[in-house]
């Protein structure tokens, strides 16, 4: 039987990514995750990210692990990890979207969450969700 789980978290990027750091950063997670069986999203604002990372439970707390050590993001914050019997993003080795400043202002909850980047340490389950579930309907693959 299979443990899965879903893990989130939050951090904040020390340098702004470029156009092309993240589309280096997302060809390399993707070819990893894809070894892993990892599946998920990545949010960008500009300055913040949240990510989503679910598969077995040792593949992605080994993840987790790697990206707590990744010196490109600080104030890493872990949102919530739980049991899921289903992949959400079962087809996205990791699905991305750039937040710009419209689509943050469009999605109800999710304005004052990028806008106030003061706020990353304070994301409880239930926002995390929405904004999960709103890109989830909706993000673009790179």
């Amino acid at each position: 039987m299979s443990d899965l789980i879903q893990l989130v978290y939050v951090s904040r990027a020390k340098q702004k990514f470029t156009a092309s750091d993240v589309t280096d950063l997302l060809s390399k997670a993707r070819s990893s995750n894809k070894q892993g069986s990892i599946t998920g999203m990545l949010l960008y604002d500009g300055q913040s990210f949240m990510q989503v990372i679910e598969g077995e439970r040792q593949e992605v707390l080994d993840l987790y692990a790697r990206i707590k050590r990744d010196p490109r993001h600080d104030s890493l914050v872990h949102v919530f990890d739980k049991s899921i019997p289903k992949r959400q993003f079962p087809n996205w080795s990791m699905g991305y979207q750039d937040m710009s400043d419209e689509m943050q202002a469009e999605v109800e909850g999710l304005n004052d969450f990028f806008s106030s980047k003061s706020c990353l340490a304070d994301v409880d389950y239930g926002r995390a969700l929405r904004i999960l579930e709103v890109f989830a309907q909706g993000a673009k693959s790179l």
